[in-house]
Parts: C-alpha cells; sequence; structure tokens
C-alpha cells in the first residue's frame, strides 16, 4: 500500500476532487459497482489513509525551508495559537452557565404546548428552528 501511495499521480486537489466525482458517476451508471459495497470499501480505505496520513505527519517536527515544495505540493510549518482557559474567570464560568441553562430552557419551552417561566416568573418564549436538521448517511465498521 505505501508503494502506492508514493506513486500517486502528481495531481492538483481539484483534480483529483473531479477525477473521484467523474469515476465514480461513471462505474456506477456503467453498473460495475454496488454502491454500498463501493462506499464500505472506501470507507475503510479512507480510514487507512488518514491513519497513515496521521503516522507521517509525526515524523516531521520541521520543514526545511519556510515554503517547501514537493510533488506540487507546499509544505509548512504553522503555530496555531493559544487558546485562553476562559473557564479560569469566574464571570466568564458563571455566564456560561447561565446560557446553558438558559438553552435549555428555551429546548422545554419549544417542545411544550403549555406556557413555561423562568425563575423570575418571566414567560419564556418558543424560539424558531434556526437550521433544520437534515439526513446523512452515516457509517459505521
Amino acid at each position: 500500500m505505501g508503494e502506492m501511495l508514493t506513486q500517486f499521480p502528481e495531481m492538483t486537489k481539484k483534480e483529483i476532487i473531479a477525477q473521484a466525482e467523474q469515476n465514480a458517476l461513471q462505474m456506477m451508471d456503467d453498473g460495475h459497482l454496488d454502491e454500498f459495497e463501493t462506499i464500505a470499501s472506501v470507507e475503510r480505505l479512507k480510514a487507512y489513509v488518514e491513519s497513515y496520513s496521521k503516522s507521517i505527519r509525526k515524523m516531521i517536527d520541521q520543514v526545511p525551508e519556510k515554503e517547501y515544495k514537493k510533488s506540487n505540493v507546499v509544505f509548512s510549518m504553522r503555530n496555531t495559537g493559544d487558546r485562553l482557559d476562559y473557564m479560569q474567570d469566574d464571570i466568564y464560568e458563571k455566564l456560561s452557565n447561565q446560557l446553558k441553562e438558559r438553552a435549555d430552557l428555551l429546548k422545554v419551552a419549544y417542545k411544550s404546548s403549555d406556557a413555561i417561566y423562568d425563575a423570575d416568573g418571566v414567560q419564556v418564549p418558543k424560539v424558531g428552528i434556526k437550521t433544520h436538521g437534515g439526513e446523512v448517511l452515516t457509517i459505521k465498521f
């Protein structure tokens, strides 16, 4: 498998996406593939490739230049930046918890056919849906 990965054509990301879409449509149209067997195999291959890539990335702790180019790919190192721990601030933590509690109350009000009131006796409004959920194919193996 490793040999195949190193011999992959030097295509751009757009070219790879277009080629994959074209190949998938052609193979399905020709009736050569069962879509469920194919996606099962592709998901296994994707898990393998992602794990393979992650393992190789762990071996790279620096690049030879600021932007190192090899096989039509640009490699560079970047600092992801520090993330502050806002929860160490008592006021932030209190406000964050209040927001979570309010969200829970709004969910109850939305689902209830009766009026819901908060601890201060104020009626909780029924908020609308921001985005509707959709069906997605899930795959587990």
